[in-house]
């Protein structure tokens, strides 16, 4: 389901349970989640082209629909943190560096295709490392 800012901080209550708004900031939910943007890019670079949400339409562009909670995730995270709830905190952010790093895996086995916002692919940058082995004249990729 694809979500914006909007919907990424009602999910972020509904994960803190701050249903009055009355714990957390409104600030501090739009800044993790843009830092839950930002910490997205970091691990995925073929994501390196999204932009940080400012208005409550915004969407995250590039990121499968499929992951937009991630978002929520990382912010409820850093907020649990914020209020030193350090269990749910480390639950939270465990699980989005799990789904993360399974999301890299399947863009990097061609499972995930990421789409630009005018529908093309965007392919990685990052080129594929060989070895080659000039006496059996085959080249040996780098599996790091």
């Amino acid at each position: 389901m694809e979500m914006s800012l909007f919907d990424i901080t009602q999910r972020v209550r509904a994960y803190t349970r701050d249903f009055t708004r009355s714990i957390f900031r409104e600030e501090d939910v739009r800044s993790y989640s843009n830092e839950a943007i930002e910490r997205i890019i970091q691990q995925v670079s073929e994501l390196r082209g999204m932009k940080l949400l400012v208005m409550n339409e915004d969407k995250p562009i590039l990121l499968p629909s499929q992951y937009h909670y991630l978002i929520a995730i990382y912010s409820s995270s850093r907020l649990f943190a914020q209020d030193e709830r350090h269990y749910q905190a480390t639950t939270l952010m465990n699980e989005f560096e799990y789904k993360i790093s399974q999301l890299k895996t399947a863009i990097e086995n061609g499972e995930v295709i990421i789409l630009d916002e005018n529908g093309n692919i965007v392919e990685s940058s990052l080129p594929i490392d060989y070895v080659d082995d000039i006496y059996f004249k085959r080249k040996y990729r780098d599996e790091w």
